[in-house]
């Protein structure tokens, strides 16, 4: 009986299975059922090899407002889906199955324990502003420490790789081939038009800045166009690293890759992003291609005096070197010209008199108000709370919903950072260090001042990329730290 039960079990499970499995093939599951399929499938090789779930992590994060949308085709839009947690459930398994590791590893973390603390104490005060002094409530304010708190532990896990060097740089091209499919699928949306599903969410959706004119702006398989530029930019980030990784004639093949990024960014009509990308540019191939404070304050002065020769030029010529000139001819290259004229050449404007654009405006109105307000002494001091005061800028919403010290702290948090990457890229003597260090540094700059008109590291891709590449970067700086006065002895 015991040599049959065996057996007897096996082929029920096997039935079991087999049932569950037809059932989800001809019916779609709910929005929490394949939530608990995915952690279920993840669950042990994660927990196995918290590695997996990074590599899980920057995967499927870019395809999760897809497959959203692919759901408005049998359900109706619910007003928390469940969908967007997948991300922060995979940071669960990995946190989880890090645990004993970063405990057996904790002298080796004595170096950027300061950090480490500041992180924490910085996760659990964003969460206590949720339930205390919160203006919002607590409901309504529960959903919006998403986007704040689960992101931030992804330093946690960047400290832990940061000298998986082989692994690291496999993420970055990773974040190069979801760029050109993102570029693809967004060139499909300027060309060929929306999918079912897409115009099922657009009728939806409340966020105006979706359209221009009545007429939505490309966003590939992300959460908004912004979201679509913003990895673009970092797409190109990664390229400019891999090129300086690279030999041989698959460099070549990368540089192609440049303008097709550069591209999907365009049409996006993200303007912050087109200056960002103009500025990462300028960043990597002169600023950066010196060492030191007085080399770098040397290219600065010459790049300003460029600029000041340019301008003369240009106004010589007529406005004929105009950036608006560049962006015209890439309209007219275009098969669908009067929507690219929308989404490009007519955005071309904020570029040279932004105080003449509407909703630049309308965000220095919010940002006056919130100025007016910071003088009160709670809202100097404690804010109105998390989620409170969406302002359109990274460093004026910190005020309105922390005070002033929040405003310092994520200034002093950035700069700390920048500081950081430059002290590796003058200290560090393996180039693929310094080229990574180069990379995040400009990721820094680049994410700190297009954060004067957004909240980039607020929302995917800006806050994986930003947390998990600064843990990468803190970690990188204190073994060159560790390695200085081996030298100095020697």
């Amino acid at each position: 009986m015991k040599r049959l039960l065996l057996p007897a079990l096996t082929v029920l499970g096997i039935a079991v299975a087999g049932h569950f499995i037809a059932y989800k093939m001809f019916n779609v599951p709910q929005r929490i059922e394949l939530l608990l399929i995915l952690l279920v499938f993840f669950f042990y090789p994660v927990i196995r090899n918290p590695l997996a779930g990074v590599y899980a992590v920057f995967i499927i994060a870019p395809f999760i407002p897809l497959l959203r949308r692919v759901y408005y085709l049998a359900y109706t839009r619910p007003e928390i889906d469940p969908l967007i947690v997948i991300s922060d459930a995979l940071l669960a398994l990995v946190l989880l199955g890090l645990f004993f590791e970063f405990r057996e590893r904790m002298e080796e973390q004595r170096r950027v324990a300061k950090y480490i603390r500041i992180i924490i104490i910085y996760f659990f005060y964003m969460l206590l502003r949720v339930f205390v002094l919160n203006e919002r409530g607590i409901m309504p304010s529960i959903p919006e420490f998403k986007n704040y708190g689960p992101p931030v532990l992804f330093f946690l896990v960047g400290i832990m790789y940061a000298r998986n060097a082989t692994h690291l740089k496999r993420l970055w091209q990773i974040t190069i081939i979801i760029g050109l499919a993102a570029a693809a699928y967004g060139f499909k949306q300027l060309y060929f038009g929306y999918s079912e599903a897409e115009r099922l969410w657009f009728s939806e959706v409340s966020f105006t800045t979706l359209f221009i004119g009545g007429i939505a702006r490309p966003f590939s398989f992300f959460q908004a166009p912004v979201a679509f530029a913003d990895y673009m930019q970092i797409a190109i980030i990664g390229t400019l690293m891999v090129l300086d990784w690279g030999k041989g004639k698959a460099r070549l093949l990368l540089l192609a890759v440049l303008p097709i990024l550069f591209y999907g960014a365009l049409v996006t009509s993200v303007r912050s992003s087109w200056a960002g990308i103009l500025a990462t540019f300028i960043l990597w191939f002169s600023l950066f291609r010196v060492k030191g404070t007085y080399g770098r304050a040397i290219t600065l002065a010459s790049l300003g005096l460029l600029f000041m020769v340019y301008e003369f030029l240009n106004e010589t010529l007529g406005g004929g070197l105009g950036i608006d000139r560049f962006f015209d001819i890439v309209a007219r290259s275009a098969p669908n010209r009067e929507y690219v004229d929308l989404l490009v050449t007519d955005r071309t404007t904020a570029l040279t008199d932004p105080l003449g654009e509407h909703s630049f405006l309308s965000r220095m109105v919010m940002w006056k108000y919130i100025l007016q307000q910071s003088v009160q002494p709670i809202y100097a001091l404690a804010g109105r709370g998390l989620g409170v005061m969406k302002a359109d800028s990274l460093y004026f919403t910190y005020l309105g919903e922390f005070g002033y010290p929040g405003l310092v702290f994520i200034i002093w948090l950035l700069i700390t950072f920048i500081r950081k990457g430059m002290h590796v890229i003058d200290r560090a003597h393996d180039p693929h260090i310094v080229s990574l260090a180069k990379g995040i540094t400009i990721f820094n700059i680049i994410f700190a001042i297009v954060s004067l008109t957004g909240t980039h590291i607020h929302y995917f891709p800006g806050d994986i990329y930003f947390w998990f590449w600064n843990g990468v970067l803190v970690k990188q700086a204190s073994f060159v730290e560790r390695e200085m006065p081996e030298e100095a002895t020697a």
